[in-house]
């Protein structure tokens, strides 16, 4: 599960939203150069999402676990660890049009000056999402 919020940059004053962490369905990256946030489904993933599924010992989450015990149970491929897993999908991800990469733990960073020094506002609203 993941959540939005909004940070305010300590550099410019720039308020901008913030979103960490994927959901039930999807996985969430950010570009380590400028910040901007890029979603994948599990389902453009493909096997390679099943190979990752087949190498758990647990479910992925409580919403999918029927789903993921039968691929853990049923799918034929070999299991992927984490590391390997998250590599090819950042690979899978690409580019961002600023010429950074998507990766899953690049810090959130101002839309304007790309600075990484922020603080949550504390009057923003912040809420999860799946």
């Amino acid at each position: 599960m993941g959540i939005q919020y909004y940070g305010i940059c300590k550099n410019c004053g720039r308020r901008f939203k913030i979103m960490d962490g994927g959901g039930f369905t999807f996985h969430m990256l950010r570009c380590d150069t400028c910040g901007k946030h890029k979603s994948v489904n599990f389902e453009q993933l493909g096997e390679l999402h099943l190979r990752y599924l087949k190498g758990l010992n647990q479910p992925y989450s409580l919403a999918t676990a029927h789903y993921d015990n039968l691929i853990r149970e049923l799918f034929p491929g070999e299991p992927l660890p984490k590391d390997s897993y998250e590599a090819a999908i950042e690979e899978f991800v690409g580019k961002c049009k600023c010429g950074g990469q998507f990766r899953f733990n690049a810090s959130p960073r101002c839309p304007r000056c790309r600075s990484t020094d922020f603080e949550e506002d504390p009057n923003g609203d912040a809420f999860l999402y799946d």
